[in-house]
């Protein structure tokens, strides 16, 4: 129940169309009383017409057909309330449904990369989707039936109880059961849609895994090993969901049941009192239509608890989301006012650590405004690491890392992030067409600036192979793109955007070699007017950078230019080595009539 008090600021929104709609289901409900009441009238007319059996006058039977008009009335009256008590609250479900989707998109939208390493793709899918969509479900006919079953249960007690005291105590002794049995059911239904709910998040978190992975199970082979773990999940799903169904299943025969026992009681009691002339037949008709008419909405609470139910542990599943705050974010009193940046940049002793184990340790560096720093070591040196940083994607645990001066935890997020243009090499590029994946994050883009950014990341050699040009739809995660034509489109990308600070996180990693000099000699001019960080595990993309910073192990080892490191013999000058010998072993395997050149028979023999 706590969870769901997060509905009510979507609720207020809507008070007006709420209030209309309640006043729709207090019109329908006293429509609906009226039908009873009009009922034993024409059965009191009926039976004074046919007096003249007992021995008295004959009545007219122009009051029964005033009751069928009126009965008549009194139905259609309710139809149209009923009408628009759906039209209204169903409305308002709807809009929560929209502004509850949204507001949790855009939560997600600000959570920090860590709060990903630690959710699933596919359950936060399931939460975004099918849970809110269970929110809904009770929000709109939930509450309509709940809100219609308390004016039902109000106006019949009060109309039973001036029709026959005594019918109605048994009426209220017996009914309250009802309330019993879903107390104790309910609490227990909760707990078993909840471990639904579980189970069909790890359903989509499978699914979600193999449909992006698609190429490596094929290429391993393993359809059918995959095939029959969603197959082992998938049952485990619906062992789950039949476990709840079967308790679900409880309530509606609860409810009859007891229904069913109370007008069984009330008839026997009832019908002695009209023989023995100590109610009337009219009102005893009238008491029966009544009860009759707390039969669906008795049968309904247990389909309203069963949504309720079903809402409250979704919701409890939602709010487990929008409780999280993300760990960056700007903090109210340390934002710096601030509105554009230079692009000094400057590392001062920073640490960083992943649990127990380090992965930056007392990093201290500067880059310049127009200057360019290439950033090499071995894989997990901590890297890709120290450049996510910068746009605090990732944050420090200790020291500072400041732009002009400021720590980039004082420096506005929008700020920050739109000044950065960021290519990896693990590029994401989306389900739409080149254009749109080159000018993302930019309002209107130019379409001269858009072919100089492609020109640029010489994507534009490749236009020729796409049928609509730029405008040609990539596919999902850019399906129908080469490994290097989507580095390269994640490079012009981040070119697009003009940024103050340029971060090429090993992105040319994928593209040939001939390619990447082309690219080299374009975006020269570019980084001379910002500053630039390079990840390149190639020396030839970063030998021509003003600094180049070595590190091992989360530790600066070397730095200086590429002369001065080459002359100090150490890892970058072995770097370096490695990849002269490995192009001179490649330029001899492309040699005719296979002969192999002395380098490359030294080479062999020393493996042997």
């Amino acid at each position: 129940m706590r969870n769901m008090r997060l509905l009510v600021p979507y609720f207020s929104r809507y008070r007006n169309v709420i209030v209309v709609g309640v006043l729709c289901i207090a019109g329908s409900t006293v429509a609906s009383l009226l039908q009873p009441y009009f009922l034993g009238r024409a059965i009191g007319a009926i039976s004074a017409h046919y007096a003249p059996v007992r021995g008295a006058a004959a009545a007219s039977l122009s009051p029964l057909y005033q009751d069928v008009l009126l009965l008549m009335g009194a139905a259609i009256l309710q139809g149209l309330f009923a009408f628009f008590q759906r039209s209204t609250i169903n409305r308002v479900s709807r809009f929560m449904e929209y502004h509850l989707r949204e507001d949790m998109f855009l939560h997600l939208q600000r959570m920090d990369q860590r709060f990903y390493q630690e959710m699933h793709t596919g359950d936060l899918m399931a939460r975004l989707t099918n849970d809110v969509n269970a929110v809904r479900q009770f929000v709109g006919m939930g509450v309509i039936s709940f809100i219609q079953f308390a004016m039902m249960l109000v106006g019949a007690g009060i109309w039973l109880f001036i029709i026959s005291w005594k019918l109605a105590l048994i009426t209220f002794v017996l009914l309250p059961m009802t309330s019993m049995g879903m107390i104790v059911v309910g609490r227990r239904m909760q707990t078993r849609y909840r471990a639904v709910q579980d189970q069909y998040g790890a359903i989509s978190t499978f699914a979600q895994e193999s449909f992006s992975g698609v190429r490596v199970i094929k290429a391993y082979v393993q359809e059918k090993l995959e095939a029959g773990a969603f197959a082992e999940r998938n049952r485990d799903y619906v062992t789950r969901s039949l476990r709840y169904a079967r308790l679900s299943s409880i309530l509606w025969p609860l409810m009859m049941f007891v229904v069913g026992l109370t007008s069984a009681f009330v008839l026997y009691v009832g019908g002695q009192e009209v023989i023995q002339g100590q109610i009337r037949l009219r009102d005893f008709v009238q008491f029966m239509s009544t009860i009759g008419l707390l039969t669906f909405p008795m049968i309904s609470l247990g389909w309203t608890m069963n949504m309720f139910q079903q809402a409250s542990a979704s919701m409890e599943r939602i709010s487990e989301v929008l409780r999280r705050q993300p760990r960056i974010k700007d903090t109210p009193g340390r934002t710096a006012v601030v509105t554009e940046l230079r692009g000094d940049i400057e590392f001062r002793h920073v640490s960083l650590s992943y649990g127990d184990t380090d992965v930056l340790c007392d990093v201290s560096f500067s880059v310049p405004h127009g200057t360019t720093t290439a950033i090499v070591g071995r894989t997990g040196a901590g890297k890709s690491t120290l450049v996510d940083l910068i746009p605090r994607i990732l944050e420090v645990d200790a020291g500072e890392v400041l732009i002009d001066g400021i720590d980039v935890r004082r420096i506005p997020l929008a700020l920050l992030r739109r000044s950065v243009g960021f290519a990896s090499q693990d590029t994401f590029l989306f389900s739409t067409t080149l254009r749109e994946n080159v000018g993302f994050g930019i309002s209107d883009p130019a379409a001269e600036d858009l072919m100089h950014a492609v020109d640029v990341s010489r994507l534009s050699k490749d236009l020729e192979q796409f049928p609509q040009g730029l405008d040609t739809i990539i596919g999902e995660r850019g399906v129908s793109l080469s490994g290097g034509q989507k580095q390269r489109t994640s490079l012009a990308r981040a070119v697009a955007r003009d940024p103050v600070i340029l971060i090429l996180d090993d992105a040319m990693s994928s593209v040939d070699t001939q390619t990447q000099s082309e690219i080299l000699f374009r975006i020269k001019k570019i980084m001379a007017n910002r500053t630039s960080l390079i990840i390149s595990q190639r020396v030839s993309t970063i030998k021509d950078a003003d600094e180049i910073i070595v590190l091992d192990e989360g530790r600066i080892v070397e730095r200086g230019d590429h002369t001065s490191l080459l002359n100090q013999d150490g890892m970058y000058a072995r770097m370096y080595r490695r990849e002269l010998l490995q192009q001179e072993l490649e330029v001899d395997e492309q040699e005719p009539n296979g002969r192999t050149s002395q380098v490359g028979a030294a080479a062999h023999g020393g493996a042997e």
